[in-house]
């Protein structure tokens, strides 16, 4: 219920509430270091700053750019797998890593649409222009996409 509820906590403790998602038991070791470490240094408090996110435990450059965006409203679109497929697809980036693919598609759209582009693409990812079998009839890019399949 609280950082310091979960720093009083051991990993095992943490384990059944996360034991559906993948490497759950190195996701509650982070989780367990990241909430004492919250209380240590932050008073509790999520930092607000892309460099102290990214210095707790488990937190790297994507999970701080949701964090930024879905908790405080900073824009930027962090990439995942599903996103970066998408990106590459569209030929809206051709970069290799998470961090530059984010970075180009930061050029191409306005700062104020930054978080809802970052969900949007992903959502589309997963569910429409999945990876292995993507639905293109249903997809409303489909016209302008350079990949499409079905066609």
């Amino acid at each position: 219920p609280t950082p310091e509820a979960l720093a009083a906590a051991t990993p095992e403790e943490v384990e059944p509430y996360i034991r559906r998602i993948g490497l759950y038991r190195t996701k509650a070791r982070n989780l367990v270091a990241l909430a004492r470490r919250l209380v240590a240094e932050h008073g509790g408090e999520v930092p607000r700053d892309k460099q102290a996110l990214m210095a707790l435990p488990g937190v790297g450059w994507k999970t701080a750019t949701v964090v930024l965006g879905a908790a405080f409203g900073v824009p930027g679109i962090a990439v995942d797998t599903h996103l970066a497929r998408l990106a590459h697809r569209l030929c809206l980036s051709r970069a290799a890593t998470p961090e530059k693919i984010g970075a180009e598609l930061e050029e191409l759209f306005p700062r104020e649409k930054w978080v809802f582009v970052h969900h949007a693409l992903i959502l589309h990812g997963r569910y429409v222009c999945t990876a292995r079998k993507p639905k293109c009839d249903a997809c409303v890019l489909a016209d302008d996409c350079p990949n499409r399949q079905n066609a």
